[in-house]
């Protein structure tokens, strides 16, 4: 009742509420549960306790008025009435049936972490504003409960600390920063930031605050960079693979800290520093150059390379966090409890590199790394991501192989771990939902995609991820939408995205789209021919489309793997089997166009 509610006025499949609540359970008592709480529900509606529920073409949601989420509702009341009223406990009430409900399932669980996070969020923003107003009585309130729910807040810390500081209780104040400096090294293994360290000693050598501005300025506002691949062409495709993967690496490492904001690739101004990274090679060495650069001057600031970056990545990155933190005036803990141990990491991201080429013989390598990373430390849920997404691609990447159900349960289990191990990582979710499609639980799979998107909709893996699942998942309006999303981010694209969106124009019926995309991405992936035969064929170019077939076929049979010789109704056979279609009229619409290409002959 509570994903009803908190989303007002979305009808969801009564398959998909099914699947979300009661995961793994026996279908007809998940059916007949799910019927038992629609009765309940009903008896509540009818006594006024809750909101109108509807029922209607096999869907289920709340009609309301209002059609803003639960958490914006629930933000402009605390805008309204302020930190002292009544919308305050409201949100500690939502915050805590958030809490309780954790467990019912995996799935859900994920869903209730993303709602605890977007609460606390606008919440946050309510009361930022509200802390810096000049109403001192307000904004003390504000920063109250702030640290009420999230103590490791350090705006509010500091405000309380000079408040107290300020009325003549420093003794007070001190305690204040060692409860902060207790919760960050419980719960993150961190130091508190430098200006917070800097009011502690300023609190101590002057207990009476004879001697300083005690309110203080306002925050300062946070700087922010760009972590990109230098516009430079690497030497081979495992360079441009590696060289993506560690300004990823870098680019997360770098957001961990408060002290200044990282901008997403499709920020509309400039960042105020710029890190641009560049891979090269000479002979069998490798070297990853680093320069961080002034945007709006144009200058270079300083420049590093790093020498052998695929080996000893943690420790060498560490040194570039703390030269780039140096060059701002940030102090940087060296405390490393939560690193993964270097050997490990450093196999993970040769994996990624790996995984990266789409090559045969570098999927398997990468899969036994993938192994060894997951079995030396199966709390590392980004390596049980990579293991369940190249599990779903290994018949893709051996043409004329099946998605077989070993693969397909193992893939689950792995994607599962992982979503469990952090429900707010988006590649977690996007891997899972290919798993819940491969497993013919669409309903599951659209779930794991929206999470996805919410949790970064600005990722154009995340869009054209998701826009081919819906496509698949026979919800060509969803993908349409996202089509249109990606499709407005054409500076932050990867050349095999085209493929994704290709084969999702394709679906949508945006044939010359389809074969504009795929005649741009040959040769990227083992199924862009089949898509663009395809394409070729419904927009009237029969010699087109056989030709492309022709073509494709020979470069298939230079990668087959399959029993038989692979002809052309082999090859086809093999590429409309790759596809997890719920709409089976759908898969057969697709043999049949590529059957009649191959009948020119």
């Amino acid at each position: 009742m509570l994903y009803l509610v908190a989303t007002p006025g979305r009808f969801y499949r009564n398959e998909m509420i099914t699947q979300l609540l009661w995961d793994g359970s026996d279908e007809v008592k998940a059916g007949n549960s799910f019927r038992q709480a629609v009765r309940q529900i009903r008896v509540a509606s009818e006594t006024g306790q809750l909101s109108a529920l509807v029922t209607r073409n096999g869907t289920i949601g709340f009609e309301a008025s209002d059609r803003r989420p639960i958490e914006d509702v629930l933000a402009a009341q605390l805008r309204m009435q302020g930190a002292q009223g009544p919308a305050m406990q409201d949100i500690r009430t939502y915050l805590h049936l958030l809490d309780v409900l954790l467990g019912v399932s995996t799935p859900f669980d994920s869903w209730l972490t993303y709602a605890r996070t977007q609460t606390l969020a606008k919440t946050q923003a309510v009361l930022d504003a509200a802390m810096a107003g000049t109403d001192m009585a307000v904004a003390r309130r504000a920063a109250e409960c702030t640290i009420e729910l999230e103590p490791h807040n350090e705006t509010a810390v500091r405000f309380i600390m000079r408040d107290l500081w300020q009325s003549g209780a420093a003794t007070r104040a001190i305690a204040i920063y060692n409860d902060l400096y207790a919760h960050l090294d419980t719960f993150f293994d961190q130091e508190p930031e430098a200006e917070t360290v800097d009011l502690l000693a300023a609190i101590t050598l002057d207990p009476e605050g004879q001697r300083s501005n005690m309110r203080g300025g306002p925050e300062k506002p946070r700087i922010t960079l760009e972590v990109v691949a230098a516009d430079k062409p690497t030497n081979t495709d495992h360079d441009a693979s590696l060289q993506a993967v560690l300004v990823s690496d870098l680019r997360m490492r770098l957001g961990r800290f408060r002290e200044w904001e990282i901008q997403p690739d499709a920020a509309r101004d400039p960042a105020f520093l710029s890190i641009r990274c560049y891979l090269h090679s000479v002979g069998d060495a490798r070297y990853l150059s680093v320069d961080v650069e002034r945007p709006d001057l144009g200058t270079v600031i300083w420049s590093e390379m790093i020498d052998a970056p695929n080996t000893d990545w943690t420790r060498k990155v560490r040194g570039l966090v703390v030269n780039i933190a140096n060059a701002l005036s940030v102090v940087v803990s060296h405390r490393k409890h939560h690193d993964t141990n270097a050997v490990i990491y450093d196999k993970w991201l040769e994996s990624q590199t790996l995984i990266g080429t789409w090559k045969r013989q570098d999927e398997e390598q990468a899969i036994r790394l993938l192994h060894e990373v997951t079995g030396a430390a199966p709390d590392f849920g980004p390596a049980h991501a990579e293991l369940a997404g190249v599990l779903n691609v290994r018949h893709i990447l051996r043409p004329g192989t099946r998605h077989t159900e070993e693969a397909q349960v193992l893939a689950l289990n792995h994607a599962l771990d992982a979503v469990a191990s952090d429900p707010m990582d988006t590649r977690a979710h996007r891997v899972l939902a290919w798993c819940y499609c491969h497993a013919g639980k669409f309903d599951m799979a659209e779930f794991h995609f929206e999470q996805s998107l919410l949790l970064n909709p600005q990722n154009p893996m995340s869009l054209a991820s998701a826009a081919l699942g819906f496509a698949f998942s026979a919800n060509t309006a969803r993908a349409q939408e996202l089509i249109d999303d990606v499709e407005g981010l054409p500076l932050t694209m990867e050349p095999f995205h085209l493929i994704y969106l290709a084969a999702s124009n394709y679906l949508c019926g945006n044939d010359q789209i389809a074969v504009d995309q795929c005649a741009q991405g040959v040769g990227l992936m083992s199924t862009v021919g089949g898509w663009h035969a395809a394409a070729l064929m419904r927009i009237g170019r029969p010699d087109d489309a056989r030709a492309r077939l022709h073509s494709y076929v020979a470069e298939i049979a230079d990668q087959w793997c399959g029993t038989g010789p692979a002809d052309p109704q082999a090859v086809i056979t093999w590429f409309v089997s790759c596809f997890p279609l719920r709409d089976k009229t759908v898969r057969e619409d697709l043999r049949a166009t590529l059957m009649s290409v191959a009948a020119l002959d």
